[in-house]
């Protein structure tokens, strides 16, 4: 405070009185925030200065409640990118089949999701054919021909279950 009052006069010559007076309020509020946060801060850091262990279990909190809020920012900022991603493909798949509708018209739209869907199916019973076939060419190789059965010995008696 002593500062303000040492340089008022030369304040008084270069501010006009309207400004002075807000300057003058904003300074004297500011230095009495500080002087109360001195008052009351004071003896906490006289204890930390004295008790290192107190000193040290309050920076390593400090520091586990600054790393998480990082983590947390980077978090949002993670999740802001996915969902930002996953909406663009979701309004532009609906932009996509509205256009497509426009474009063809209901009727046309069905037709062609039928085609889409015969294509697909036909292409699904081709590979599931060749899964078959692979699969029984598997079997024949290993000596599993249609009479082979894994359970017969345990069906008969003759061999013990080793999985129980």
């Amino acid at each position: 405070m002593d500062f303000v009052q040492d340089y008022i006069h030369v304040m008084q010559n270069i501010f006009p009185p309207s400004l002075l007076s807000t300057i003058i309020t904003i300074t004297t509020t500011t230095f009495g925030i500080f002087k109360t946060l001195q008052t009351h801060l004071t003896p906490l850091f006289l204890r930390l200065t004295t008790q290192p262990d107190l000193a040290t279990i309050l920076t390593l909190a400090i520091l586990l409640l600054i790393s998480l809020k990082i983590l947390d920012m980077a978090y949002r900022a993670v999740m802001f990118w996915v969902k930002l991603i996953f909406r663009l493909v979701v309004w532009g798949s609906v932009a996509g089949i509205a256009l497509w509708v426009w474009q063809r018209g209901p009727d046309g739209f069905v037709d062609d999701v039928q085609g889409l869907f015969e294509f697909w199916q036909e292409r699904y019973e081709e590979y599931a054919g060749e899964v078959k076939r692979f699969q029984k060419q598997q079997e024949v190789n290993m000596g599993r021909g249609k009479g082979f059965d894994p359970y017969r010995n345990l069906r008969s008696g003759k061999g013990k279950r080793v999985w129980r």
